[in-house]
């Protein structure tokens, strides 16, 4: 699964596939509110912010457009998040919620593309139109048809979606288009049933408040105090001024091969570390080597998907922990740092964030946009992960304003990649081309290694 973002997505030509949803019934009430991250992202609806979210892939042959129209609706009629929609009332934001089979995937047009990068603006802006989450449905799906592979695409407004649902969807999607194609008359699968995210979101608005003397509370408490009262920023000047944005500049590098990824997780490894604790020690070695501090916070998200019945469920299953790296003599005693900071982070995700913030109610101010944070998932201990590559299967994330550094790093069958999000100001960019050239450098160095080598097969 390459992760990347819409800018530096390039598909080959084709004739673009666009479908229209037609919705029947009318959506129930539901007592169940949106989750944390919902509310978050969706503010005052009026001005939810377009951050969406999609998966593409490869399929032999032309497009089967009926094939495709019919594996989506079955998505949909699988996983509630897909048929809940938000409404603005006096008191708030509320869910509805429609009926499986009251969403049907029609065809509308075919417009053929000789420009790979006028066929990625038409995607683009037609995502913005489709994936907005004062509408419903806010996700659509296309299809790119070619006469030897042909692509399908399905994006989703972010308040139904994480980076595993995406994994989610290209496995499922797949397995239902192939069902269709071999037999339209009776498509048969063995998807598994799945729990619903509304389900999810009841469990969570029950969750106990956690005693503000409970230790998980006072460290959270500690951490932000630390960082002045916000959330963690890049140590780094990106250009931006204080209230400020820039348009969301992109890059995508590749960190290691196949081979290093396993000399330098087997390093991780001989220090007691595992993989994540690896990678953000060499970010933290690697702020530190480009003139940056030796102490390096940041808030790193977590899946929430820990009941069975939600392992494979559509959408937004995050939390986030905050973690300091501190930066040590060499790489390797900064990933024993590391780890140690990592599995003493871990208690403090069981604490929910709104209830954090509202214990620190006015010593805590939201001061920037974006958070400074570290993402890391291992597609390859995802089910169906064989068939990411077979597939060339994209995860795809919108570009919009930026204020701060984010990092996407994932591991696949090719290796580890990095995917950076950052202000677009001549001075992020040099700063990120030093820092991901430092860490590159590091990282390879480090599993270059007599010691690494000798234990890569």
């Amino acid at each position: 699964m390459r992760v990347t973002s819409i800018t530096e997505y390039t598909p080959r030509v084709g004739t673009v596939v666009e479908f229209t949803a037609d919705v029947t019934g009318q959506p129930q009430p539901s007592p169940v509110p949106p989750s944390f991250n919902q509310r978050f992202h969706l503010g005052d609806l009026d001005d939810a912010e377009r951050v969406w979210i999609a998966g593409a892939f490869e399929v032999q042959g032309s497009l089967d457009t009926r094939a495709l129209a019919w594996a989506f609706e079955h998505l949909i009629d699988r996983h509630d998040t897909l048929r809940s929609s938000f409404v603005r009332v006096p008191a708030g934001i509320e869910r509805t919620i429609y009926e499986p089979g009251s969403v049907q995937m029609r065809q509308s047009t075919r417009t053929t593309f000789s420009s790979a990068s006028t066929l990625r603006n038409h995607l683009r802006n037609a995502l913005e139109l489709h994936c907005d989450a004062r509408r419903f449905p806010s996700y659509t799906c296309f299809g790119i048809d070619r006469p030897d592979t042909s692509t399908i695409l399905c994006a989703f407004d972010h308040s139904n979606v994480d980076a595993m649902s995406i994994a989610v969807v290209v496995d499922e999607i797949h397995t239902l288009y192939d069902a269709y194609r071999r037999c339209p008359s009776n498509p048969e699968t063995d998807l598994p049933p799945v729990g619903g995210f509304v389900e999810y979101c009841r469990i969570e608005a029950t969750l106990p408040l956690v005693d503000p003397a409970d230790e998980r509370m006072v460290r959270w408490s500690n951490f932000l105090t630390e960082c002045g009262g916000t959330t963690p920023r890049f140590p780094l000047d990106l250009g931006v001024a204080e209230g400020e944005t820039a348009p969301q500049a992109t890059t995508v590098t590749s960190l290691l091969d196949a081979q290093h990824t396993l000399a330098f997780e087997q390093l991780c490894a001989r220090s007691g570390a595992g993989m994540f604790a690896g990678v953000v020690a060499a970010i933290g070695q690697a702020c530190a080597d480009i003139g940056g501090p030796s102490r390096l916070p940041f808030l790193f998200p977590l899946h929430t998907r820990h009941q069975q019945q939600f392992s494979r469920a559509l959408g937004w299953f995050t939390t986030n922990a905050p973690m300091t790296v501190e930066v040590e003599r060499d790489l390797t005693d900064t990933i024993t740092a590391a780890h140690t900071a990592f599995r003493a982070a871990l208690p403090l995700s069981t604490v929910p964030i709104p209830q954090v913030l509202n214990n620190l109610g006015d010593a805590f101010t939201l001061s920037r946009r974006d958070v400074f944070m570290v993402s890391y998932i291992d597609y390859t201990r995802i089910g169906g992960h064989e068939r990411f590559d077979r597939t060339d299967a994209h995860h795809i994330s919108n570009a919009t304003v930026s204020d701060d550094a984010q990092f996407w790093v994932s591991r696949t069958t090719s290796g580890l990649a990095l995917r950076s999000r950052f202000p677009d100001t001549a001075t992020a960019r040099s700063v990120m081309t030093a820092f991901t050239t430092e860490l590159v450098a590091l990282m390879r160095a480090s599993a270059a290694t007599p010691e690494s080598a000798a234990l890569t097969p």
